[in-house]
């Protein structure tokens, strides 16, 4: 073989293989994660409004009436309800007084099927 000879063995070019190979399933593995991360912020955005948006109906309820709080409507939930992939059910507490404590509670599933679950409270003036 002469020196003035320019060109890649096939040692250097295997070499250059694996190492793009690597950087790629580092590439895939990532997106994979962020994938899964933009899924799980997505349902926790919209259980988080479903939760705020019903905590906004029972305070409206709670005001609609005179005396406040005296809406037949502004009651504990009965059973949950189902809401774009979001499970939403609400208490209110205690049943008197000039002050009640609204929980609203959300639960969806996440990827992998594992659940995850989040409470809004709030305080109702009455």
């Amino acid at each position: 073989m002469r020196q003035s000879e320019q060109g890649l063995t096939l040692v250097e070019i295997l070499v250059a293989i694996v190492i793009l190979a690597m950087g790629l399933l580092v590439l895939g593995g990532g997106s994979l994660v962020v994938t899964r991360d933009l899924t799980r912020s997505g349902l926790s955005t919209v259980a988080t409004a479903r939760a705020e948006a019903k905590l906004d109906e029972l305070r409206t309820l709670a005001a609609s009436t005179s005396p406040a709080c005296g809406s037949a409507n502004f009651t504990s939930s009965v059973s949950p309800t189902l809401i774009e992939k979001v499970t939403l059910s609400w208490t209110i507490t205690p049943d008197f007084g000039a002050q009640r404590t609204v929980r609203v509670m959300t639960s969806y599933v996440l990827p992998g099927n594992r659940s995850h679950a989040d409470t809004l409270q709030a305080l109702v003036g009455c």
